[in-house]
């Protein structure tokens, strides 16, 4: 079986099998809401979505203040007006919006889909916009997204630069810009080993998932003991582990982004 591998499906295989087994293996549609604030995390989703769109637009040089206006999102118009008043640091260069780019892994593909990329001379750099509760520098470093996009920046990197070889992990540039945290952008660091320490956590995780495709069906994919990870869980009432949400709009990290819904409920949202 050829699996077309993400940040998020990484994230959903680490934090539990079973789950990454509903999803990504059976792709199971959601039985089960993700909060018990239904209605408020859909206007939540749909406005982290309008930011996103909003500064594309504003990349093609679109006039992006006046769709603001009209959107009538007091909370929205705030986030917009941080991305003018305290934009992100970024080099000078080739700005590629909303761009995918995947890698073979063995015989699966690993593909991340970026916000904002910027080519330059220096190298490439990745711009990241979030829009939920902020995050500090070290919980974002050891993301799964962090691994991710910097790995996949530099095996792909070729198809966005000039050079034959690429370019180093030393040449990579990643910049958290938080919606909740305008004036303080997280701004991470890439290197060889940096480098090295993702090829290795990416095949380890993938080992562990053929190694449990390999099992009879679904026996390999075991359930997480962490109860906890279940609350907002969307596939909860398959384990029996609950049919009703937890209170909040909190929600697991790899149901942040757009890219990390499934197929049918439009992904691409953050």
């Amino acid at each position: 079986m050829t699996l077309q591998l993400s940040q998020s499906a990484l994230a959903a295989f680490t934090r539990c099998p079973q789950r990454f087994y509903l999803r990504f293996v059976r792709r199971l549609q959601w039985p089960a809401p993700l909060t018990g604030s239904e209605q408020e995390w859909e206007r939540s989703l749909h406005r982290g979505q309008e930011l996103h769109l909003f500064i594309q637009q504003a990349a093609l040089g679109m006039d992006v203040d006046s769709l603001v206006r009209a959107a009538g999102d007091r909370q929205l118009s705030r986030w917009w007006e941080s991305v003018i008043e305290h934009p992100p640091p970024q080099p000078e260069g080739k700005v590629y919006s909303e761009i995918e780019l995947t890698v073979p892994l063995g015989d699966h593909r690993l593909v991340a889909r970026f916000d904002r990329l910027i080519v330059s001379d220096s190298g490439i750099h990745i711009v990241d916009w979030k829009t939920g509760t902020p995050q500090d520098v070290t919980r974002l470093e050891r993301s799964w997204q962090t691994t991710v996009y910097r790995f996949v920046a530099v095996e792909a990197s070729t198809q966005l630069t000039s050079g034959e070889a690429g370019v180093r992990p030393s040449d990579i540039g990643f910049t958290y810009w938080q919606a909740e945290a305008p004036q303080a952008p997280l701004v991470l660091v890439y290197d060889e080993a940096g480098h090295e320490a993702a090829r290795e956590r990416i095949t380890a995780a993938l080992a562990r998932i053929e190694q449990r495709l390999a099992a009879v069906e679904e026996a390999g994919f075991e359930r997480t003991t962490d109860l906890d990870a279940c609350r907002h869980c969307p596939y909860r009432s398959y384990c029996e582990r609950g049919r009703e949400a937890a209170p909040g709009q909190e929600v697991d990290a790899d149901f942040e982004d757009a890219d990390t819904w499934p197929a049918d409920a439009e992904e691409d949202l953050v």
